[in-house]
């Protein structure tokens, strides 16, 4: 098995509304399905849920019925609320900063639970405004942009 990935709302965003919409980069998102099917892809429930809210096309790209991509969702377990608490702990200022940042913890703690990489479309962050890949460094937690899945996967789309 491959490497696992906690993927961020954001990088979703990224990928189907900014940079690789699905009508463009069909072998792009078949291969994204590709890693749905070896369980090497997740979107914690909280972030599946911020998806679904979004507008239409990462909305009808997280429930096309025939694409079955629900099966990406990782519950919140115990373990899962109790790393999640921990981050919260650590960064109370985090979720302070707005409801934006709700599933921000969870994409984290799925990715230490899995002994994978969290993908997301941020940058930077710090002490006063923490943000994904700034925890991510803190917590020694691995953390890329969708680009950098495409390159650890070794992929060629085109």
């Amino acid at each position: 098995m491959g490497a696992m990935y906690s993927v961020d709302t954001s990088a979703l965003i990224d990928g189907i509304e900014r940079f690789y919409p699905v009508r463009n980069f069909p072998q792009f998102w078949a291969r994204i399905d590709g890693l749905i099917d070896e369980g090497r892809f997740h979107v914690s429930e909280e972030a599946w849920a911020e998806a679904t809210a979004m507008d239409a096309p990462l909305r009808e790209w997280c429930e096309d019925a025939d694409a079955a991509r629900e099966r990406c969702i990782y519950l919140t377990s115990a373990k899962i609320a109790a790393t999640v608490g921990s981050i919260v702990a650590d960064y109370p200022s985090w979720i302070g900063q707005g409801r934006k940042n709700g599933a921000d913890p969870f994409v984290i703690a799925v990715a230490e639970a899995v002994s994978g990489t969290v993908i997301s479309g941020e940058i930077n962050g710090g002490p006063s405004k923490p943000k994904i890949p700034y925890v991510c460094g803190e917590r020694g937690t691995a953390h890329g942009r969708l680009v950098d899945l495409i390159r650890a996967e070794d992929w060629v789309v085109g």
